[in-house]
């Protein structure tokens, strides 16, 4: 009996049921009040209901997260404010700019309960961890992801209970008080000891990834040696979790036995260690788990208590999603739980398969292989990369950094005492040659090995398949405990299931559109039965945030387009072709369509580049056709009205893509415009200088979208534009507002989606919910009672013969 295990899992779900449902609080309350009641008289008549735990538990975990989705400061959004507050982590600093995490403790002159934002400072880095500062700003809410499945900033914050970020200058703060509490002052030194040591005795790139390990933060290393471990499949070991601290209290514990130190005293010495380091560097979330689980195994070898490893582990994550939780919405927690998770469940059966062996290198390649598995959903998902080398790497990899840590840790031991400078110099010698052979390993296994599949971003269901999968593959679960007539039941009902689903696909003729959004630009993505094709990719000249890779191509992987059968591009203007090079590069392209031809243009020569014009025609797919209405033969216009403008029909659906073109080609192009237009584009944005009566007119859409960034410094859409639409009431479909917008055509007929609601992640109400989806779900029930009523009666009839004869 795993106690906390059956606890762990109503409270799971009972936060994923929040995380995507919109509880009514009052009704919530009411619940929760009935329920416990009800479990209290259970509990005092002596009747305890073990249905009525889980439930209880499951309450409780919608009850955590639905008070904890809106921070007090909300209300003070978009309104400039003065505040009181202490630096509690210095996250970033570059000349010119700095970014902090600050405790907020009074607005105005006003006391309030501490909460957290992210503060940007435009100017010299000034502050320090630990300064109290008082400051004006306008506080805004946390970006959420505007495209499906990538990086939500938000929901990062919200893992530290960070609900609003603000961008200063140097003049908006009006004091700096530097007289740091002992807290920030221990942390300060400690944080400049782990800097100043690897600084003094290692290499740049080694000190970095040391510094990295210790305090827990990839940011002190390159975005591409980031990269390099993610491929590798090395991204655990860059966060602190079970290994680093399992290596640190294992050395701690061994050394002081060596010197005679009592068991018990030597147990509390080292959990005040990895607890007072947990301290230190603020208490992430994988090293909580791994405190905890740490003290669980050195409390039951005191008293004598056998050691439950999946309670144990169960436990830490029940504590800390009590706390917090959004925390199961962390990468470093999410990757520290199932690789840990998996040595313990997939080990010792993977273990069993390379019997009669039985060594420390079977032990260790078991644990690996178990951490790949485990952990495969979870990469696949937030870096859509499997690397088939990944498992010779943390072979290799992982014992020498290991070894590295342990080195490390002792530099830093003896660097606090005096006289020890020459042991210093020569530990970080032989460290510095063990982390140089890791980076020669590394750089070997890249130069050898492939480079690895690209692969989706799974959904939810699949995942849970998965982990159903590698449970019966071992033999965790089996379905020998189940009746020989619901085994049938369940086989019978998987083969019409696959059956069914596959006729499906294969017959689902729909087109898809995508308008990406990527801010003041343009990338439309155009999906049908058996190909995809890009229109533009997105991009601007402004900042250091490359659009084309981390949105267009970022949202192409998490699809799993690995290739497009044509890339469009309507005109060279960065905000239309920046991310050209990038996607030519990373993807395998058949074909590339422009208006014209730049002189400077260079792409491979395995892709084939076709200028279009005027009345070309080119057929996508079956019933998917792209009816090209401009350039005409002579272009003699300026960028954005060489645009390419085309005709989108899908099984009768026609929809106009428009590029940046003016009134001036608009004029010309009302005239030629053929069948009806049920979708457009809006042209440029929705500059002034565009969408013009008579072309509107001449279209006659019903829908517009306009795929234009936030709070641009262009005033797009500028207001007389909208208006021209409203009054014709055309409905419009913004990605400033909605996010990514999706139009889904089947049948003749379309629907059009987005991602966002008032700006806001869409959250399902639970009445709607089972409104549109009970048939479907009375259908699959009412189906699998027949499958079970059929498969019963065959069993008894079997039976009933067999006694017969």
């Amino acid at each position: 009996m795993k106690p906390f295990t059956i606890l762990l899992i109503p409270l799971v779900l009972g936060i994923t049921f929040a995380y995507y449902f919109n509880i009514n609080a009052l009704l919530l309350y009411i619940l929760l009040l009935i329920t416990l009641v009800a479990f209290i008289s259970k509990q005092v008549m002596g009747d305890l209901n073990h249905g009525l735990i889980l439930l209880l538990f499951f309450l409780l975990g919608i009850f955590q997260t639905s008070s904890m989705e809106n921070g007090i400061l909300i209300d003070y959004v978009y309104e400039s404010s003065y505040f009181t507050g202490v630096i509690e982590e210095v996250l970033i600093k570059d000349e010119g700019y700095s970014r902090y995490v600050v405790v907020i403790k009074e607005l105005g002159d006003r006391p309030i309960p501490k909460e957290k934002i992210i503060l940007n400072l435009v100017g010299d880095p000034i502050l320090e961890l630990g300064d109290r500062i008082k400051f004006r700003a306008k506080l805004e809410l946390a970006r959420e992801n505007t495209n499906p499945k990538l990086f939500n900033y938000s929901l990062h914050l919200l893992t530290d209970k960070i609900y609003t970020i603000t961008t200063i200058r140097e003049g908006d703060i009006y004091s700096i008080d530097r007289n740091p509490t002992i807290k920030y002052s221990l942390r300060s030194a400690f944080m400049d000891k782990i800097q100043g040591t690897f600084t003094s005795y290692l290499s740049s790139r080694s000190a970095k990834l040391m510094t990295s390990i210790f305090i827990g933060q990839s940011s002190y290393l390159l975005e591409e040696d980031v990269e390099v471990y993610r491929n590798m499949g090395l991204a655990h070991i860059l966060a602190v979790s079970g290994l680093h601290i399992g290596i640190i209290s294992a050395f701690i514990y061994f050394f002081l036995s060596n010197l005679g130190i009592r068991r018990k005293l030597n147990t509390v010495i080292t959990l005040a260690t990895i607890w007072f380091y947990a301290f230190l560097i603020g208490f992430p979330p994988s090293i909580l788990r791994a405190n905890i689980m740490f003290t669980i195994l050195y409390y039951s070898q005191l008293i004598h208590e056998p050691y439950d490893s999946i309670n144990s582990i169960s436990f830490a994550i029940f504590i800390l999603l009590l706390i917090n939780p959004y925390y199961l919405f962390n990468i470093g927690f999410q990757l520290s739980f199932m690789a840990t998770l998996s040595i313990l469940l997939f080990g010792p059966r993977i273990r069993e398969a390379f019997y009669p062996y039985k060594n420390k290198l079977v032990s260790t390649l078991s644990a690996i292989l178990a951490v790949q598995l485990g952990t495969l959903p979870v990469q696949a998902y937030y870096f859509n990369h499997i690397n088939p080398y990944g498992i010779i790497a943390n072979l290799l990899i992982i014992p020498l950094l290991s070894l590295g840590l342990v080195l490390a840790f002792l530099l830093l031991f003896f660097s606090l005492l005096p006289f020890t400078t020459f042991v210093s110099f020569i530990l970080s010698l032989v460290l510095e040659v063990i982390l140089q052979w890791e980076q020669a390993l590394l750089q070997l296994l890249q130069t050898l090995g492939p480079e690895g599949v690209k692969i989706f971003s799974p959904e939810l269901i699949s995942i849970i398949i998965y982990y159903l999968m590698l449970l019966g593959l071992f033999r965790i679960i089996s379905i020998k405990k189940l009746n020989r007539t619901m085994i049938k039941v369940l086989c019978l009902s998987l083969i019409l299931a696959i059956l069914v689903n596959g006729y499906l696909i294969f017959t689902d003729r729909s087109v898809e559109v995508h308008f990406i959004d990527v801010g003041q630009g343009d990338a439309i993505l155009i999906r049908t039965k058996g190909a995809d094709y890009l229109m533009d990719t997105g991009g601007s000249s402004f900042g250091d945030f490359n659009i084309p890779e981390r949105i267009t191509l970022a949202y192409l992987e998490k699809l799993g387009v690995r290739s497009l059968n044509a890339l469009f591009i309507t005109h060279f203007d960065q905000d239309h072709s920046q991310g050209l090079d990038l996607l030519v590069d990373r993807l395998k392209i058949e074909y590339l369509f422009t208006s014209y031809l730049p002189e400077d243009l260079k792409i491979p020569p395995d892709i084939e580049v076709i200028p279009l014009k005027e009345g070309d025609r080119l057929q996508l797919d079956r019933e998917v056709e792209l009816e090209i209405l401009w350039p005409g033969q002579a272009i003699s216009f300026k960028d954005n009205n060489r645009s390419l403008v085309a005709i989108l029909k899908a099984e009768g659906v026609g929809i106009l893509l428009t590029g940046d073109i003016e009134g001036e080609v608009e004029h010309i192009l009302k005239d030629r415009i053929t069948g009806p237009i049920d979708i457009i584009k809006v042209p440029h944005h929705g500059s002034k200088s565009s969408s013009t009566e008579e072309f509107l007119e001449a279209v006659g859409a019903r829908e517009a979208i306009i795929s234009v960034g936030r709070n641009n410094i262009y005033g797009h859409p500028h207001p007389e534009v909208l208006n021209r639409y409203e009054v014709r009431n055309i409905n419009i479909y913004r990605t400033d507002e909605m996010g990514l917008v999706r139009i889904i055509i089947g049948d003749g007929v379309y629907q059009i989606k987005g991602y966002l609601v008032g700006g806001r992640r869409y959250k399902h109400s639970l009445i709607g919910f089972i409104d549109q989806h009970f048939l479907g779900f009375l259908t699959h029930t009412i189906f699998f009672m027949l499958i079970y009523i059929m498969v019963k009666i065959s069993t008894e009839k079997g039976d009933s013969l067999d006694e017969l004869q």
